[in-house]
């Protein structure tokens, strides 16, 4: 749990997405934020009936080759695995930037790829090593949020609440406007990637012991913290800032909160718990994402050669250290040329279209095996897969053309891999291997 919700990262989703949110949303970030937690956990419910029922490293792409078959499971692997790159970039880029803030002397690009290369040599260690890092830095990332939202409650204007629930935007000379539909719906988007990243529990379930139903509290418990979490700082911010049009039209909002509210040393006392909040989910992700490139390994999804090298395990540590250095290396080489906002052009959408996989297979799973035994049931099937998809439609059909095309054309590459290389070798490739597992209600 520790490590899960050390990837989806509270604080550094506050500072940094709901920064941006704050800008594009106004005083609707909240509401934005709001409906999107009300869509994750319709997703986590399905999830976690799914990720029980097939507790395996390959967690999302997994449970949806085992549910809507292998084709759409690669599908899912291949966007899994360009994501996971760019949001390693993406997260350290943002800590270079952090640290330049304090000490401007350092590239922001040099601290980027020393605070990659620091995570992945950790991330090689075993995973209890790991785990009990990511706890104690997580208690750092908790104490942020704690903090923020106590200064801004301490100093809140009552009379803006309303805002909160119907919300505006601000130009820059500080006029206000009512926010449109479409400008809520691109904060969803934000939202669910904010809180993006509690599907991890699964990922870590083939080495973990006792029943498949501690896959479910830790998914549950890590989301359910995060968004408490992240909505307690964002009304926070939105009712304590001494000006909601200066806030939202601020570069760095929530800075300027603590700025505002706490002054300059509190800001640099900040910053600096902020950049182990970043180190943290490159850590966690690095864990994460190494398992995911791991079991494809596993189920042969590569030439043979590749498979061999990243389905091994380190006999001493048992950690997949081929797939974890290459996952780091490509992070790495994409840090080493990109910039943060290339980095995290399509990010968001690229994970509300895994999460549609997801919801679909919640959906479809019920449907097409009713009567099989699960360690845990979704309450009111078929409501939280129906939501979920019906949030994840509207939110994907309404952007950006451009992004859409990205995401298009990496789905072409995965099916055009799909048909060339590995439809021709379906006895010898893409073998989904079941972990041994004991029975659905026992210990593993």
């Amino acid at each position: 749990m520790a490590i899960t919700l050390a990837v989806i990262g509270p604080a550094a989703s506050v500072f940094a997405i709901g920064s941006v949110a704050l800008r594009q949303q106004g005083s609707g970030a909240f509401l934005a934020f709001l409906v999107a937690a009300l869509i994750s956990g319709c997703l986590a419910v399905g999830w976690a009936e799914l990720g029980a029922l097939y507790p395996t490293a390959g967690g999302l792409y997994g449970i949806v080759a085992r549910v809507l078959g292998r084709r759409a499971g690669f599908l899912a692997l291949f966007l899994q695995l360009t994501l996971f790159v760019i949001v390693l970039s993406a997260f350290a880029l943002a800590a270079g930037q952090f640290l330049t803030a304090i000490w401007p002397a350092v590239s922001p690009r040099a601290a980027a790829l020393a605070f990659l290369a620091v995570a992945a040599a950790l991330a090689v260690a075993g995973i209890r090593i790991n785990a009990a890092v990511a706890a104690a830095l997580l208690v750092m990332e908790l104490a942020i949020i704690l903090v923020v939202s106590a200064l801004g409650f301490a100093h809140a204007d009552w009379s803006m609440a309303g805002t909160l629930l119907d919300p505006r935007t601000y130009g820059a000379d500080g006029s206000a406007a009512p926010a449109t539909l479409r400008t809520l719906l691109a904060g969803i988007v934000l939202g669910m990637g904010a809180y993006a990243g509690y599907g991890g529990a699964v990922i870590f379930s083939e080495e973990t012991q006792g029943p498949r139903r501690g896959i479910v509290r830790a998914m549950l418990g890590a989301l359910g913290i995060a968004v408490v979490a992240e909505l307690l700082a964002i009304a926070a911010a939105l009712l304590g800032s001494p000006s909601q049009a200066e806030l939202t039209t601020a570069p760095a909002p929530m800075t300027y909160l603590v700025h505002s509210l706490g002054g300059e040393r509190l800001v640099t006392v900040i910053t600096l718990a902020l950049l182990v909040t970043f180190f943290n989910i490159l850590l966690a992700g690095l864990l994460e994402y190494a398992r995911i490139l791991y079991s494809s390994g596993r189920d042969r999804a590569w030439p043979a050669p590749i498979s061999r090298a990243l389905g091994n395990v380190q006999p001493r540590t048992r950690t997949p250290v081929v797939a974890t250095l290459a996952i780091g290396v490509a992070a790495l080489a994409l840090t080493a040329v990109s910039d943060f906002a290339a980095a995290v052009t399509f990010a968001s959408l690229t994970v509300v279209v895994t999460f549609g996989l997801i919801a679909l297979s919640a959906l479809v799973s019920r449907i097409r095996r009713p009567a099989l035994a699960r360690p845990y049931r979704m309450p009111l099937w078929p409501l939280p897969p129906v939501v979920a998809l019906a949030g994840v439609t509207l939110t994907v059909v309404l952007q950006t053309g451009r992004d859409l095309a990205i995401v298009a054309g990496i789905v072409a590459a995965g099916v055009l891999y799909d048909v060339v290389y590995l439809r021709p070798r379906r006895d010898t490739h893409w073998i989904l291997l079941d972990p041994v597992v004991s029975e659905p209600d026992g210990g593993r």
